[in-house]
């Protein structure tokens, strides 16, 4: 009897429990569109495609209210929403992408600082195609418009070759995962991909990139030094760690001064521990 008692009890909680909660109902993207049909075209030729089951209240939420009554304030509308709750709701299917793993995204840059909606007049007027993932813009441009620092550093004599086609920093760079990226062995490896002889492994390792990696003697952004080098001699790029020269390097003598003339496998050695060949 108690335990009929309790059923009925914990049955009749769930009731009132479940009526007072509203029913997120799905109207559907028909319904949507019967208002919205100017933005049928768009999103056929993005990712974002209701035949990938992505569907108009995914992001801007149910739209039972909205369409009873249609008002800004009874739908989603990402003109007045913070980065966070931006964030938020694009991560509910884009899981990987994650704050603790991006500087963007934690630093307040919400996913549509860089991507467009898919159905705004830009994204159709541009032409451009699901697999540039509805970025705003498939140059450097993209990051340049924030990271002006670097801009001016790609504008140097010597820099990394870029187009108008390509976006040359997400050669090196994942915008999703920089926390992880920027560390020293992450930078060495990405370096090494273009650059397979300076990735080793080597048995004897140029102790001074075990900090900043290839950066410790070059500027990947750019440089006013020919081979990117932070200084504009490789005597002074040397001079700045090894100050402790032996007696015989008579800086004076010419032959000294071209210290890769000697130490010419200065990126690592399997044969000497101070890099000549």
């Amino acid at each position: 009897m108690r335990a009929r008692f309790y059923f009925s009890f914990l049955f009749a909680v769930m009731v009132c429990v479940a009526l007072s909660i509203p029913v997120l109902g799905d109207e559907g993207n028909n319904s949507c569109l019967e208002c919205h049909d100017s933005v049928q075209a768009s999103i056929a030729r993005t990712p974002h495609t209701f035949a990938n089951h992505v569907s108009c209240e995914a992001c801007h939420g149910p739209g039972n209210a909205h369409a009873k009554d249609p008002s800004a304030n009874n739908i989603r509308s990402f003109k007045n929403s913070s980065a966070k709750e931006i964030v938020a709701t694009c991560t509910k299917c884009h899981s990987d992408k994650h704050p603790l793993l991006s500087s963007h995204l934690s630093n307040g840059q919400a996913c549509l600082e860089c991507h467009s909606l898919g159905h705004s007049p830009v994204f159709t007027d541009n032409g451009k195609r699901p697999e540039r993932r509805l970025l705003k813009n498939i140059s450097a441009k993209l990051c340049t418009r924030c990271h002006a620092g670097e801009k001016a550093k790609m504008n140097r004599p010597y820099h990394h070759p870029s187009d108008p086609f390509g976006n040359v920093c997400l050669s090196c760079h994942n915008p999703h995962k920089t926390k992880i990226e920027l560390r020293q062995n992450k930078v060495d490896k990405k370096c090494s991909t273009c650059h397979p002889e300076t990735g080793g492994p080597f048995m004897y390792v140029h102790l001074g990139t075990q900090n900043r990696g290839c950066s410790e003697c070059h500027d990947p952004h750019g440089s006013t030094n020919p081979n990117l080098l932070n200084r504009n001699t490789t005597r002074f790029l040397c001079l700045s760690c090894h100050s402790d020269t032996p007696d015989f390097h008579n800086l004076a003598d010419p032959k000294f001064r071209q210290c890769t003339s000697c130490h010419s496998a200065i990126h690592g050695s399997n044969t000497s521990a101070v890099f000549l060949e």
